[in-house]
């Protein structure tokens, strides 16, 4: 196996891997505390932190986080230490402290490995047409940059309706809806996932967007925003598998797009690019108005 296909795996294991980490180590903390050990609940202390953070994600999810997390690696760090000296004065049994570390491991890589991008050098230049690049409606119809000629449209890649981050962003473009319709601005949101499930996100939002599928995530690769490995496993237990196989060759379930958005003119040339080097950090709508003003387009 390849270094990178390795290195794809990892990632696409790494989340749901780090969430059992968590998860088990609450169990662990609390069935020591049952057999007797007082200070068994000092577990808690590096494993709830992210759980806290990750539960928020999915019951209120903001559309943007801060880039360290420090409320979450700090909180992490010092639990851990704890658990460290507990074990040092014998109060902690060595499960106890390796869990411990292991969590703290976790969360870092997390915050500064799994939730960041290396340099993301888009293929298309500012001032310039978009390469060939093509997705498929909710009709399953063929919609290219070209389609929307005569109207500025903002672009926006999102990773799916799994990506609580993304149905935040979402929903507040969406709250611009009538401001932006008013004004002739299309918006195009595209995903890797299926038409069902855009068909889902369409309904739940009712605006006139083009909710549209970068079939085999071929465009994103034409684009250079491809993630690799960028699908947390074990999401098809929620659906996410169904209608979204790859022909052998163009990539597998495990890739997604990084959230990338994209203005083009009446004429489908690039005027702006937001390439989020963190897919926690996304940039606030305000901004998109800004730049179709400043640019003439509205």
């Amino acid at each position: 196996m390849s270094v990178g296909v390795s290195m794809k795996s990892l990632k696409s294991l790494f989340i749901s891997g780090q969430i059992t980490l968590a998860v088990g180590s609450v169990a662990v903390a609390i069935w020591l505390t049952i057999v007797g050990n007082p200070y068994g609940l000092a577990l808690l202390l590096p494993a709830l932190p992210l759980l806290i953070f990750l539960a928020r994600l999915f019951l209120f999810p903001p559309a943007r986080t801060s880039t360290n997390l420090p409320w979450v690696f700090w909180p992490t760090l010092v639990g851990a230490v704890v658990v460290v000296v507990l074990f040092a004065g014998g109060k902690a049994c060595w499960l106890m402290s390796s869990l411990a570390v292991l969590n703290l491991l976790g969360v870092y890589l997390y915050i500064r490995w799994y939730s960041r991008y290396q340099q993301r050098p888009l293929t298309a230049e500012i001032g310039k047409v978009l390469p060939p690049v093509s997705f498929s409606d909710l009709n399953g119809n063929l919609v290219t940059p070209e389609s929307f000629a005569g109207h500025p449209v903002i672009l926006m890649f999102y990773r799916g309706n799994w990506c609580p981050l993304c149905m935040a962003q979402i929903r507040e473009i969406a709250e611009q809806y009538q401001s932006l319709q008013e004004k002739g601005v299309r918006v195009a949101l595209v995903s890797p996932q299926s038409h069902t499930q855009s068909a889902a996100l369409a309904k739940q939002f009712s605006v006139q967007f083009d909710f549209l599928r970068d079939d085999n995530n071929q465009s994103a690769r034409t684009l250079g925003i491809i993630d690799e490995g960028g699908t947390p496993a074990g999401l098809e237990v929620l659906g996410y598998d169904s209608d979204t196989v790859m022909p052998r060759g163009l990539g597998d379930d495990s890739d997604t797009v990084m959230p990338t958005v994209l203005i083009l003119d009446r004429e489908g040339r690039l005027v702006y690019q937001h390439l989020t080097d963190n897919y926690r950090v996304r940039p606030e709508p305000s901004l998109f108005m800004a730049v179709l003003k400043e640019k003439g387009l509205i």
